[in-house]
């Protein structure tokens, strides 16, 4: 079977449809290749596979895992909101691994303090960092100074998950 995923994600699913072909895919892995190369591609609707890639996720944590080191180097350089949202999300649920770049790391602090970052961004850049205090505790009251600064000007949501880490953290 060949999947024409670029057919299936035009017009832009439901939810359901979404989980639907994210379940056909996780059913022959073969096909997860296919729908990264979409992932990291320049057509105009790629960041709806970095959707799918996260329902993926949700199927087999497995077949998404091998890609998170993918994710991490695209991260710093990576300008797409959409997609910045996805992986970030990805990444924040998986243990960071141990030799993670500090470009990385500098990139989730950027995103976390810049203004006009997307909330669901920051919320994730935010968990990763949390992530990385417990490899690295030395980020750890830097981290805590951010989150309190931000939480000055956070949504409802973003202050819940600052308050959670932030207890955390001390």
């Amino acid at each position: 079977m060949n999947m024409d995923l670029q057919k299936l994600l035009d017009p832009f699913p439901i939810k359901k449809e979404a989980e639907l072909v994210a379940q056909s895919i996780a059913k022959d892995p073969k096909h997860v290749n296919q729908l990264w190369e979409w992932c990291i591609s320049n057509e105009k609707h790629s960041w709806r596979a970095t959707w799918l890639m996260d329902k993926v996720y949700d199927v087999d944590p497995n077949l998404v895992r091998p890609y998170i080191p993918k994710m991490i180097a695209l991260i710093p350089t990576l300008e797409n909101e959409s997609k910045q949202r996805q992986y970030l999300k990805l990444i924040s649920c998986e243990p960071l691994p141990k030799d993670i770049s500090g470009e990385f790391i500098n990139r989730c602090f950027d995103l976390l303090i810049t203004a006009t970052t997307a909330i669901a961004v920051k919320v994730h850049a935010m968990q990763i960092l949390y992530n990385f205090s417990i490899i690295e505790p030395d980020i750890k009251n830097e981290l805590a100074l951010i989150l309190e600064e931000q939480m000055e000007h956070g949504t409802a949501g973003f202050c819940a998950r600052a308050k959670k880490l932030l207890k955390a953290l001390r």
